[in-house]
C-alpha cells in the first residue's frame, strides 16, 4: 500500500518563495499534504499562497513550535519537515518514500549549497562527515520521520532553536541511526551570505556546542538571525 507524505514548511515573510516551492512539491506528488505554518500572526506568507488545497496555520514565531503546529494537523504516513529556502532533489518525495517502505525510521538528504565556490562544497563536505559520524542531520537537510517514530519520542519539541538537533538526538537513541539518502537538496546560501561563510559557520557551531553543553534554546534565539 502506497504511504501518504505530510510535508509541513514554517515560515516567516516567505512571500516570494513560497508558491515555487509548493509547485516544486506538486511536480513531484500531486497528493501530498502540505502544511504551511505560518510564525506571522498576520500571515502576510499564507495570504500569497495560491494553491487552495495548502493546509495554513499561523503559530507563535519559532521553528520547533510551527513545526509542532503542523504535526498536529499532519494526517501523512509520512512527516517531512522541509525549510522555506531549500529545495528537495528531483523524485525527493518518492525517495522518502521508497526509504521508508525499505524500513527506514527516519532520515534526510545531504546537504547542497545553492551557490558557486569551494567553500561552500567543503560545508557540504562537512556536513557528510557530520552526518556519517554523528547522526546529525540539520532542519535544511529536509528531515523525514514515520508519524509512529514521531509519536515514539513526543512529536517535535516546541522551542525557538535546535529543534532539529533535539529531534534527530531523540530519533537516535529511539529508532537508530539516520538514514542518509544520498541526493542532496539545494538550500539556499543567503545566510552565509548575509554573514560570511566563516563567520555563520563558527556561529552554527558555536550554538551548537553551548546548546549540547547545556544552554536554553530560548537564549541561543536570541542570537540567531
Amino acid at each position: 500500500m502506497a504511504v501518504s507524505i505530510s510535508v509541513i514548511i514554517p515560515v516567516l515573510h516567505e512571500q516570494e518563495r513560497i508558491n515555487g516551492l509548493i509547485s516544486q512539491l506538486r511536480s513531484q506528488d500531486s497528493n501530498c499534504e502540505i502544511i504551511v505554518v505560518d510564525g506571522d500572526v498576520q500571515g502576510l506568507t499564507i495570504a500569497t499562497i495560491s494553491d487552495q488545497s495548502v493546509v495554513t496555520l499561523t503559530a507563535a514565531k519559532g521553528r520547533g513550535t510551527q513545526l509542532s503546529a503542523g504535526a498536529v494537523a499532519a494526517t501523512g504516513d509520512i512527516i517531512l519537515m522541509l525549510h522555506a529556502d531549500t529545495l528537495l532533489p528531483d523524485s525527493g518525495l518518492r525517495m522518502v518514500a521508497d526509504a521508508v517502505a525499505d524500513g527506514a525510521a527516519w532520515g534526510a538528504f545531504r546537504l547542497g549549497i545553492d551557490a558557486p565556490g569551494i567553500m561552500y562544497r567543503v560545508i557540504e563536505r562537512m556536513v557528510d562527515l557530520r552526518c556519517k559520524l554523528f547522526s546529525l542531520p540539520y532542519g535544511d537537510q529536509a528531515i523525514f520521520v514515520t508519524h509512529p517514530s514521531l509519536n515514539q519520542i513526543g512529536g517535535i519539541p516546541v522551542i525557538p532553536l535546535m529543534e532539529d538537533v533535539t529531534i534527530v538526538r531523540s530519533l537516535t537513541q529511539a529508532c537508530g541511526s539516520c538514514r542518509l539518502l544520498l541526493p542532496r537538496v539545494h538550500t539556499s546560501a543567503r545566510r552565509w551570505q548575509q554573514d560570511g561563510i566563516l563567520r555563520r559557520t563558527m556561529k552554527n557551531w558555536w550554538l551548537l556546542v553551548r546548546y549540547l553543553a547545556g544552554a536554553s534554546p530560548d537564549s541561543l534565539s536570541q542570537e540567531y538571525r
